[in-house]
């Protein structure tokens, strides 16, 4: 059984998310700080194009896997995601509702990109990219739990409790992509070649989505909008690069690395109410984890 700071992962647990989001949510979630809240948003379009396609190359790798536990907890990893991705779908389908068609064809450009490379580019190409995505989405799970209060606070709950639910099972299936890759493939160099080809790949969609999205709202060329863009810019890469750059090294293993408490609690509080996602008290982030309705 494989066990990092608390988190069994013997097995994954497939969670659903029950609460609603409605058609006059506000895109702007957290009102103050609008340049985040499309960040985050464009962040949110890619993911129905890119999670299809990590279930996709992880299917292919489990083929080439004997070993049954790998192959089983590749399985639930792939259900999970699958959940993400219909959520994040929900949510998207409302920001176009509110005006911000432009993503429409935005999306016909991501699914292209994951076509071609299903098309053209080799198993060895989907695990690495696979495994480098998956790095990449841990170094972000952890700097998101760790900084929620900057980034979530006096935010709409349910947009918060989406995305952190999304990257408390980031953190909790770390191991699954990068273990599916060596035993396929196992060329260090090349997993490096997956892990920036991967991140700046969805570092680039994610930015086409919120320029588009601050352009809709007048915001893109204003000097003060701009600047606090590359203030939460800034902060990203700050946080995310130190972690992704510990992936590089060549015995990287993400068993090494440890489970923030906050994602216990959070993993605590599904299991106390009885297999539901808790919706965030997002004016108390800064403390424990305290859910004051469950959906």
């Amino acid at each position: 059984m494989d066990q990092a700071n608390g988190i069994s992962r013997s097995s994954l647990n497939i969670r659903k998310i029950p609460f609603e989001f409605p058609e006059d949510l506000e895109p702007h979630w957290n009102a103050s700080k609008p340049e985040w809240s499309h960040m985050v948003n464009g962040a949110s379009l890619v993911m129905p194009y890119l999670e299809p396609y990590l279930i996709r190359a992880e299917r292919m790798g489990m083929k080439q896997i004997d070993d049954p536990d790998l192959r089983a907890l590749a399985g639930d990893y792939c259900g999970q995601e699958g959940q993400h991705y219909r959520q994040h779908k929900r949510f998207n389908d409302i920001l176009v509702s509110n005006g911000y068609v432009g993503l429409l064809e935005l999306e016909k450009q991501m699914q292209r990109d994951y076509d071609r490379f299903l098309e053209k580019r080799s198993l060895r190409f989907h695990l690495a990219y696979a495994a480098g995505f998956e790095s990449m989405a841990l170094a972000v799970g952890h700097w998101l739990v760790k900084d929620r209060e900057t980034l979530f606070g006096g935010s709409d709950p349910r947009v918060a409790s989406l995305i952190l639910w999304h990257f408390v099972e980031e953190i909790e299936h770390k191991t699954v992509a990068l273990d599916v890759y060596n035993a396929v493939v196992g060329d260090y160099f090349y997993r490096l070649y997956g892990l920036f080809y991967a991140s700046f790949h969805v570092m680039a969609m994610s930015r086409r989505a919120y320029r588009s999205m601050l352009k809709k709202d007048g915001l893109w060329n204003r000097l003060s909008s701009r600047l606090r863009l590359w203030k939460e810019v800034g902060r990203f890469f700050g946080q995310v690069l130190p972690h992704m750059l510990r992936c590089c090294a060549p015995g990287h293993d993400p068993r090494q690395i440890d489970d923030p408490q906050w994602v216990l609690d959070w993993l605590q509080a599904y299991e106390d109410g009885q297999g539901s996602v808790p919706i965030l008290d997002t004016t108390t982030l800064a403390g424990p984890l305290r859910s004051p309705a469950v959906a």
